[in-house]
């Protein structure tokens, strides 16, 4: 002890509150933790990883947004309303497509989402809001007072059958050349009578053709509605699909269990089919946007021209909603034209012969 112990010490002013407050600090969880959450919910549901990615999109995209407004933490109670509207209008004008992407050119990265895009995004914000909300992690769901988003309604240019037909005679040209040459035409052929869908039929296996009735079963793991569909087949497609199953015996070693192989054996890549398939429609002359998915929407508009019935259209394409299947009713105006020509007031059946009088009375 020193001397000066008991000297007079200076007064400190009290820095603790004598009254404490009477609201209870509560420590919040940040917006990503929650999403995470979230996701392992999600994957217990059982949702495929295609799907569990979009949802990791759409918070890396909320992410950014909010990041782009402010410093400050980022929580589950920033989603309000206000939020939601000004999210919105950032991906429709602010937003750069493809940003950071390495694969892209910069061509491609444009600024300003496609409406489709948007209501994609919007409607996982909703699925996350909606959890949350069953969870009381939110007390009021912002989207009640959200007065929406209308996109522009998108007219599909289909491909027309002379475009169909071109294409395929462009494909039987090459498919003589090699094998991946010919398993591109049986592809294309198949797309275009069973009209399924590319990641269905990439992944079809030689024991999913019923050679007896000759059809091809789309099976639940592989269909997008987790439901499995048989698929009727031409003859010719069917006489093509068995001459490449013969075609893929002479594979040297192990392949995949698979009907479309790559020369390694192993399952094929979209993104290939697809380089592959927009060759082939520029030297038929096909001016149009291609994707393949196009193939499924012509195939299907032309299906109901041809006086096809939607339900049967709806069994092929594996549609749950009839409503969804309606949409292609709706691309297949050429009908219209036909119909108002024969059942139209001043159709030719409905109007009567008659000739003019000039004589005054």
């Amino acid at each position: 002890m020193s001397l000066g112990y008991f000297d007079e010490k200076e007064k400190v002013k009290k820095r603790q509150p004598h009254k404490r407050k009477s609201e209870k600090t509560i420590q919040k969880d940040s917006l990503k933790i929650i999403f995470e959450r979230f996701l392992e919910f999600k994957q217990k549901q059982n949702l495929r990883p295609s799907t569990l990615n979009q949802h990791i999109d759409l918070y890396n995209s909320i992410e950014n947004f909010h990041f782009s407004r402010t410093d400050k933490p980022f929580y589950l109670s920033d989603l309000t309303t206000e939020f939601i509207s000004d999210y919105v209008y950032w991906m429709k004008n602010e937003a750069v497509r493809f940003e950071g992407h390495k694969y892209k050119p910069n061509s491609a990265k444009t600024v300003g989402f496609a409406d489709a895009s948007i209501e994609g995004r919007l409607k996982y914000l909703k699925t996350f809001v909606n959890w949350c909300v069953k969870q009381d992690k939110l007390k009021k769901n912002p989207f009640d007072k959200f007065e929406g988003f209308k996109k522009d309604a998108h007219t599909i240019d289909i491909l027309s059958r002379e475009e169909i037909n071109s294409l395929v005679k462009v494909a039987k040209t090459h498919s003589k050349k090699s094998y991946k040459h010919y398993r591109d035409f049986v592809l294309l052929h198949l797309l275009i009578d069973g009209m399924v869908r590319i990641s269905e039929a990439l992944l079809i296996a030689p024991n999913d053709i019923d050679h007896v009735n000759r059809t091809v079963i789309i099976q639940s793991t592989n269909a997008k509605s987790r439901k499995s569909r048989i698929i009727p087949l031409s003859n010719k497609t069917y006489r093509l699909i068995t001459q490449l199953i013969e075609e893929n015996e002479l594979f040297e070693s192990e392949v995949d269990d698979l009907l479309f192989l790559s020369l390694s054996g192993r399952m094929l890549d979209k993104n290939n089919v697809l380089r592959d398939l927009r060759k082939y429609a520029v030297e038929a002359g096909i001016k149009k946007r291609f994707y393949i998915h196009l193939l499924r929407h012509s195939c299907a508009t032309h299906y109901l021209s041809s006086s096809g019935d939607v339900e049967s259209l709806r069994k092929i394409l594996g549609h749950a909603d009839l409503r969804t299947v309606l949409n292609y009713a709706h691309m297949a105006d050429t009908t219209i034209v036909e119909k108002h020509a024969s059942h139209g007031f001043f159709s030719a059946d409905n109007t009567t012969d008659r000739k003019r009088s000039n004589k005054r009375i």
